[in-house]
Parts: structure tokens; C-alpha cells; sequence
């Protein structure tokens, strides 16, 4: 995965929610291009940032159905009723809020919104399937991901 869009998760509740964060440095390569003298955050990436988080949750909370050996891919598949209300501007630390709508062993739905000083700037309802390892081809994320989620994630949810 190119994009890691969460810096730090601050709560997840196994079956019900999670909270993280993504600040945005004006240093990021995006900025150059989108847009050079008005910089913004891509919807897709604020988009993509809800749905990585979106996706650990699912995967802590489907954990006692898989086993340890089995990791599971949330696959971001639908997205509803999206709404952007305001510009993610370098320097705002965007606030991600995620909740489980519905969850099964083969698909997820999950209402996320994203804030910036208490303002919702993004809100939406996404949809995932999820499949296993052995449903996937070779992802070479799956040697990242471990480490990834140790530097973002408290100890108490790990």
C-alpha cells in the first residue's frame, strides 16, 4: 500500500467503534500538484483514511472468527452518501470517528465521519467485503501491515 492515511489510533471498541487521526503536513507530496496555490487534501485521500480505519476496525472485530493464521483483507467496496462540507487544508489534523453499521463474516457496513477543531468535514457510509489471505493472490502489504499497525496503535488494542 502506498498510502498509510491513519498516524495514530487513539480507540477501538471490537464491534462497535474506532477513533484515530491523520494530520496533514505541508510537506506531503500531494500538495504540489492539488492544487498549487490553493493545497487541499484529495477527497479520495480523506475518503481512503476513513476507510483504513474503517478497516482495522473490522479486522478487530472479526478476530475470534478468524484465527491468527487466517488474516482477513476488509476490501472497501461501496461507498454511500458521501458528503464533503469543507477543504482539508496542510497543517489540520483531521479526527476519524468510525462505527459499525453491520458486520458478518463476509461483509461490513460502517458509518464514518472525519472532523477538523470539532467541524465535520466528511461524513459517510462505506461498505466492505472482506475476504481471506488464501482468497488473495500475494499482497505485499501483509509483511508491512504488522509494523504499521504496532506504530499507530496503542498497546492496550494491539
Amino acid at each position: 500500500m502506498r498510502f498509510l492515511l491513519i498516524d495514530r489510533i487513539d480507540e477501538i471498541i471490537p464491534g462497535a467503534t474506532a477513533k484515530g487521526v491523520k494530520a496533514w503536513s505541508l510537506d506531503n507530496e500531494i500538495f504540489e500538484d492539488h492544487f498549487p496555490g490553493f493545497p487541499i487534501v484529495p477527497g479520495v485521500l480523506l475518503t481512503e483514511s476513513m476507510a483504513q480505519l474503517s478497516g482495522i476496525l473490522i479486522e478487530k472485530s472479526l478476530k475470534k472468527e478468524f484465527d491468527d493464521n487466517e488474516p482477513i483483507f476488509p476490501i472497501l467496496s461501496i461507498i454511500h452518501k458521501a458528503k464533503f462540507r469543507s477543504f482539508v487544508r496542510p497543517g489540520d489534523q483531521c479526527k476519524i470517528v468510525a462505527e459499525l453499521i453491520s458486520l458478518e463474516r463476509s461483509r461490513a457496513n460502517v458509518k464514518v465521519e472525519t472532523y477538523v477543531d470539532n467541524e465535520k468535514i466528511v461524513e459517510a457510509k462505506l461498505s466492505f467485503v472482506i475476504v481471506g489471505s488464501h482468497e488473495t493472490k500475494e499482497n505485499p502489504f501483509l509483511s508491512q501491515r504488522d509494523k504499521y499497525y504496532h506504530s499507530i496503535m496503542p498497546n492496550s488494542i494491539k
